[in-house]
């Protein structure tokens, strides 16, 4: 059994600032860069792992376009485990005609980017037959699951955004299209390119707690939220300071910091999930006692009489 499958694109990019048959390498290496991006996040999402997938440019640059061949090469031992699990691996053409770079269709996650155009989408039905309609208010795209999942992929979408809107926003490069043989499909002009702004990540509340602790003074802020930082024997992190009482005793003059100095906190720790990056946020919500640092001897010193 074969272990390697191929296929090919060529990427256009166009306008007068490429009529000298040359493009900028600060413009062209992070397209290319991304074009790998684009093509690993669709091969991880659809074929989970099992399969890698490279990207290597081919002949030379020329009017504006370049070529790229994409090879995806698989482990034949996985692929005979794919027989008898009943769960074969989607193949490079198919990633290409999934991400909707060809001319041979018009429901790949391409088109329903450019369709959606920054939309907000309403619905999203998955039929029994594995069609799916997705609903902008009453208009409707219709696509397959696999073009869905990679539609949601954040890092998927961020590489088209490289790849296409990047690019297009150098002056004088004013398109981008996939062409074949038969003409240009996928084609974007400058003024489209914001639809394949990648949309903000959205953030997932984990857990929010509040505890006793006590932390040292790192540096003391009055602006940027009153976010101070401290040290809490571990590691050093910005704490945003919500003691009004405390605040205004500062602002006063009542209190006074020295380096090293400890504060006896009720500390607020906030944790969540943006895209795949953990997030915590701290914020100190009353300051108890405040220890100004210098350490004195203990000795068994008698009260008073």
């Amino acid at each position: 059994m074969d272990d390697m499958s191929k296929t090919s694109l060529q990427i256009v990019y166009d306008g007068p600032a490429l009529q000298s048959h040359e493009m900028e390498v600060r413009d062209l290496a992070p397209a290319l860069l991304a074009l790998g991006d684009l093509f690993e996040e669709a091969n991880a999402t659809l074929n989970d792992g099992r399969t890698k997938v490279s990207i290597s440019v081919k002949g030379s640059f020329k009017t504006g376009c370049f070529a790229i061949d994409l090879g995806v090469t698989q482990s034949l031992i996985q692929q005979a485990q794919d027989l008898f699990a009943g769960n074969p691996v989607t193949a490079a053409l198919n990633l290409v005609t999934i991400l909707g770079l060809t001319g041979t269709t018009t429901k790949g996650v391409f088109q329903l980017i450019k369709w959606v155009r920054n939309r907000k989408i309403t619905n999203v039905e998955i039929m029994s037959d594995g069609v799916v309609r997705i609903f902008c208010d009453e208009d409707h795209f219709e696509t397959e699951e696999r073009v869905l999942a990679l539609f949601r992929n954040w890092k998927l979408r961020k590489a088209f955004q490289d790849v296409v809107h990047k690019p297009l926003q150098r002056a004088g490069i004013d398109y981008f299209a996939v062409r074949e043989p038969h003409g240009d499909f996928a084609a974007v002009l400058d003024v489209e390119a914001d639809t394949f702004v990648a949309p903000e990540q959205e953030e997932e509340r984990l857990e929010e707690n509040d505890r006793i602790a006590t932390l040292q003074l790192v540096n003391i802020a009055f602006r940027d939220e009153n976010k101070w930082r401290f040290f809490d024997g571990s590691s050093t992190f910005y704490a945003m300071i919500s003691d009004d009482r405390f605040l205004h005793e500062v602002e006063a003059g009542d209190t006074r910091f020295g380096k090293g100095d400890l504060l006896k906190v009720v500390l607020r720790e906030k944790k969540s999930m943006v895209g795949e990056q953990l997030k915590a946020e701290h914020e100190v919500v009353e300051v108890i006692e405040h220890r100004r640092s210098g350490v004195q001897l203990k000795l068994p010193i008698t009260p008073r009489q």
